[in-house]
């Protein structure tokens, strides 16, 4: 390998390799992953606007709440992975850690560089946490403050907070 030259030499090992099949898989699955949110988008949204136009304000925040506590589900899930890809970063000391795969040829970072690398996914796993658990904590106490006291499970301590 020349020194000026920048493309990587195929037997260099600080270089983890793409595979073209892996590429394939991605492309087909975010190809799928559009045509399912078109149909969505074309089929359920007339069925999401129906169910979330209740007359009551009180049903139709319980079925805001229903959507924001999937949403912050999606979250915890994703933080979840992150928290999981951070650990064996740490684990290997090597980023990308091994047995990923890559889209494409990727420099691998040793040491206290991946380590570094992997405090950042740790930062981005503890933000979707907090984000999460803020969604969360917000639509309970909006439920409790807006839905009246015969629609909430906890009726008599809303009606009566004192007593």
């Amino acid at each position: 390998m020349n020194a000026n030259d920048p493309t990587p030499s195929h037997a260099d090992p600080d270089i983890l390799r793409s595979d073209p099949a892996q590429r394939r898989k991605v492309l087909w699955l975010i190809a799928a992953m559009v045509a399912t949110a078109l149909l969505l988008f074309i089929v359920g949204l007339p069925a999401l606007r129906r169910w979330m136009n209740d007359p009551s304000p009180a049903v139709m925040l319980l079925r805001m709440g229903t959507v924001y506590h999937g949403l912050s589900a999606l979250l915890l899930a994703t933080a979840g992975y992150a928290g999981w890809y951070a650990w064996r970063i740490f684990r290997t000391a090597q980023f990308p850690p091994p047995a990923s795969w890559v889209l494409r040829d990727t420099r691998l970072l040793r040491g206290d560089h991946a380590r570094a690398r992997g405090w950042w996914v740790v930062a981005c796993a503890v933000s979707l946490l907090l984000i999460a658990a803020y969604t969360m904590n917000q639509t309970q106490r909006l439920k409790g403050i807006v839905i009246p006291a015969p629609l909430h499970p906890h009726a008599a301590s809303i009606a009566n907070p004192h007593g």
